[in-house]
């Protein structure tokens, strides 16, 4: 029999070890527990968060931390406490269920409760306070009323409960699609459905809450790229990368991006840094700096690259998972600076600026303190000033370094040190992407060490794992972190080609196949197939603030497919395709990944193999500048000992396009392959 205490003092989770006070008698996920509670007959609480989510914090401190909550928990229930980053199959299943049970999104904390004989979820919401208010159910009135049901009302719980595997068994049926639709009716609708969620005034999607939303930004500047956009649209586009940037969601001191932002206009974020979304967002705003030469996306893929480096960068060279939002119980007290403060810290003319760029006037606008976001241009902050930009520009600088050191005085948010292997993909591939322009070498380095650390450490005997976490890798690794991983490995190839890279991504993919794909209905599980068994077995075909494991998954087999000219992954490929069809067609603006994996496959990118003679890099640079989205890449080392099969015959020097299994003849001069490319992008 478990010992019914606090079981979280042993555990190496952040996320835990600040529950391990708690009078709740906290137990992990864990077969014994599970027993426990099905012996008992008591249902099960399980509480599902993360070390930066604030709403979970204030959980604990009002609710959990009660010694009253904590008897009618202790006494009625088996309490089990999950960090969705240890634990993200559990986090899926769960918040799938959330969903058909409330008929609304989840989140975090999430509250579910279970029937302890099958782990089948019978009630759901996410934030609980102590007491009732503003219309939420207080925690001990719903921790007594769940019990009376429980005990009291069998027949409706069994009946309940029922509905619910029921529920949970017609989500893992096969969906027939209609007839394939052509990719141009698949790219209209995704266009058409994005449209009725777009803050025309503000930029972004729907209403407050508001999430950045990169899938789909990354989607609409892939379709700006094919000038598929219509000028509403494009206008849309540039408002929200605009917005984004200058407003108070992006930390225009520290760099990066806070979680949403709590107003439709960007202002006054929620205060948790988390590194997926800035890997996305990384991405998106080096592509936007490449298509449109803007120095304001550049300035915030920089900024979240100098977040990286000051706070989130480990002793190996990766990354940490999230940075939190509050700081001594006080959320934003790190970010956010008391009038006085920046009237002395600032001289005359750099507050002039800063109140100028960011309307320092009348009341602050977080708590009784200023969060910077700017209302104003640099460009026309120094015409008001008559200024010269390159003086604004000096003084901003200035300004900015000040604002650096009065944060460097306070205490530090939390920062989880788990090294999480899909989220650092993201950062990776993100970094990439910004060291095609302009040689930059420095984010080429950090992303390849981040690539090596990953290899050399969390691939262990042909399988890789989903966490670096108390000096070893933690499990094995989901969908998810097979597939971003593959992603920015292909990534990597076009950047600066390593045989390291390419082996590794043939062994990557070799092992998603083996270890996740569904080769009968097609698709990929979330879980391997070795993987403790839940009550729901998902393939994630939705994209969410996150793309879709299985749409990544299918880009990154459909190019590995076509540069080793291997079938096999095309048919798996085609396999998926087919499952997602129906989904797809159901609702185009929620799978753009898939949508996107669709066009391309119908339509393949030009592939481009260059094998180098030591003069190709500008060749390599002048067809990123031209066709940018448009064109794949690739310039093998003279020295290269894997080559791609198409590049066997090739010689030092030569250039060779491919599109699907057609290739072109070899050229020898940049003009020449300039000419072929023109002519098939035409």
């Amino acid at each position: 029999m478990i010992e019914l205490t606090n079981q979280l003092s042993e555990e190496s989770s952040p996320y835990l070890q600040a529950h391990q006070q708690h009078p709740v008698a906290w137990q992990t996920w864990q077969p014994d527990v599970l027993a426990a509670a099905k012996k008992l007959n008591r249902p099960i609480v399980l509480s599902i968060g993360y070390s930066a989510c604030h709403w979970c914090h204030l959980m604990a401190r009002e609710t959990f931390s009660d010694p009253l909550i904590a008897d009618l928990m202790n006494a009625n229930f088996i309490n089990i406490k999950v960090d969705r980053e240890e634990r993200p199959d559990l986090d899926e299943v769960y918040q799938t269920a959330h969903q058909m049970l409330t008929g609304r999104p989840g989140g975090w904390p999430l509250t579910m409760f279970l029937c302890p004989q099958t782990q089948i979820p019978f009630l759901a919401g996410t934030y609980f306070p102590r007491d009732g208010r503003d219309g939420l159910l207080g925690f001990d009135d719903l921790l007594q009323r769940v019990y009376s049901y429980y005990t009291q009302q069998q027949s409706d719980f069994k009946k309940l409960r029922g509905q619910v595997e029921s529920s949970f068994q017609q989500l893992m049926q096969p969906q027939e699609g209609q007839a394939e639709p052509t990719m141009s009716d698949l790219l209209a609708a995704a266009l058409k459905g994005l449209e009725p969620l777009q803050d025309k005034e503000y930029g972004g999607f729907g209403r407050a809450p508001k999430f950045p939303m990169p899938v789909n930004l990354s989607f609409l500047l892939q379709q700006d790229a094919y000038r598929r956009l219509s000028v509403p649209g494009r206008e849309h586009l540039y408002l929200s990368l605009d917005q984004m940037a200058q407003r108070g969601i992006n930390d225009r001191i520290g760099g990066g991006f806070f979680r949403y932002s709590t107003d439709n206009d960007w202002n006054i974020p929620h205060f948790e840094k988390m590194l997926y979304d800035n890997g996305m967002l990384l991405e998106v705003y080096a592509r936007a700096w490449l298509q449109t030469d803007m120095p304001l996306y550049k300035s915030a893929a920089i900024g979240i690259v100098r977040w990286l480096r000051q706070h989130m960068l480990t002793q190996h060279g990766t990354f940490f998972s999230s940075m939190d939002a509050e700081t001594d119980g006080r959320e934003g007290d790190y970010y956010t600076l008391p009038a006085d403060d920046l009237k002395t810290t600032l001289s005359t003319e750099e507050f002039r600026l800063f109140e100028q760029m960011f309307g320092l006037r009348g009341e602050p606008n977080f708590a009784g303190r200023w969060h910077l976001s700017q209302k104003q241009d640099l460009n026309t902050a120094a015409r008001q000033l008559t200024m010269t930009r390159e003086e604004a520009l000096r003084i901003y600088r200035q300004g900015r370094e000040k604002i650096e050191l009065l944060r460097a005085h306070k205490s530090l948010p939390l920062i989880d040190n788990k090294v999480l292997t899909s989220c650092n993909s993201l950062v990776i591939k993100g970094l990439l992407i910004l060291a095609r322009k302009d040689s930059e070498m420095r984010e080429l380095a950090l992303a390849q060490g981040a690539l090596d650390f990953i290899h050399d450490r969390l691939w262990v005997n042909g399988r890789l794992f989903s966490a670096w976490q108390g000096e070893q890798p933690q499990r094995h690794a989901f969908l998810d972190d097979y597939a971003y991983l593959l992603d920015a490995l292909l990534e990597s190839l076009q950047t600066s080609w390593r045989d390291r890279d390419y082996r590794f991504a043939i062994a990557l993919a070799e092992a998603m196949l083996r270890l996740h794909e569904d080769a009968e209905q097609g698709g990929f599980y979330y879980t391997a197939n070795d993987a403790e068994m839940l009550i729901y077995r998902s393939k994630p075909y939705l994209d969410s603030v996150l793309p879709s494991a299985n749409g990544v998954a299918a880009r990154a087999l459909l190019r590995l497919g076509q540069l080793t000219a291997e079938p096999r992954y095309l048919q798996a490929v085609n396999r998926l395709l087919s499952s997602a069809l129906a989904a797809m067609q159901q609702s185009p603006q929620s799978h753009l990944t898939l949508v996107q994996v669709q066009e391309e496959r119908r339509s393949p990118r030009p592939q481009v193999l260059m094998l180098d003679d030591g003069k190709m890099h500008s060749w390599q640079a002048n067809l990123h500048s031209m066709m940018g989205e448009r064109i794949i890449c690739y310039r093998l080392p003279e020295d290269a000992e894997l080559y791609p099969t198409e590049a066997l015959g090739m010689e030092p020097g030569e250039a060779m396009v491919c599109v699907g299994d057609r290739c072109l003849p070899v050229q020898r001069t940049a003009n020449g392959l300039i000419h072929q490319l023109t002519e098939l992008l035409a």
